[in-house]
This record gives structure tokens, sequence and C-alpha cells, in this order.
């Protein structure tokens, strides 16, 4: 018994080839997404994380400016003549006699 096949009648052999392209290209598509993803949520992450910073630097300058008025005051406190007359009067110094006093040209 002969069996012969014409070649007109034979299934076409599957091509493997679109299969694998097929593949291929979804996971490139796959991995753009996924970076896509990744560098969306880093960056999410990011600005979270200048945000706090920038919430950290208004307080510290908030505290600092308080600091500052808070020594102006002071300073203008030690200053003051009538702080100095009465630190002097403590140590028993007295105010110069008006012969002592030179002026200078």
């Amino acid at each position: 018994m002969n069996v012969s096949v014409r070649a007109a009648n034979r299934r076409p052999a599957l091509q493997r080839t679109g299969a694998v392209i097929n593949l291929r290209q979804g996971l490139i598509v796959l991995c753009l997404i996924t970076g896509c993803a990744l560098f969306y949520l880093y960056t999410g992450v990011k600005g979270l994380s200048i945000s706090y910073q920038v919430s950290q630097a208004r307080q510290n300058q908030v505290e600092l400016v308080e600091m500052g008025r808070r020594l102006r005051v002071e300073l203008n406190n030690l200053r003051s003549p009538e702080r100095l007359e009465r630190a002097g009067a403590r140590l028993g110094l007295a105010p110069a006699s008006p012969e002592r006093v030179r002026v200078l040209p």
C-alpha cells in the first residue's frame, strides 16, 4: 500500500518565528510599562522627600527669625545707658567730673 501525499494537500508547518516575535514585542512593551511605572513612583517619592525638606527648612527659618528678634531685644537692653549706669554704680564707679572730660577736635 502506497500512500502518497500531494504537496498541495499538506498542512503548512507552524511558523514559530511569528510567535517568538510577538512574545518579544510583548516583553518589550511590558518592560517599557514597568520602567515608566517605576519612574513615576520614583518621582513621586522624590517629590515627597523634597517637600519634607522644604517644610523643615521653613520651620528652621521661622525659628531663626524669632531667635534673631530675641537677640536684638537683648542687645538693645544690654546697651541701654540706664543699665550701664546701674552696673557702674554696683561696681562703685561714679560719673566723671567735668574737669576730667576732654573733647577731641
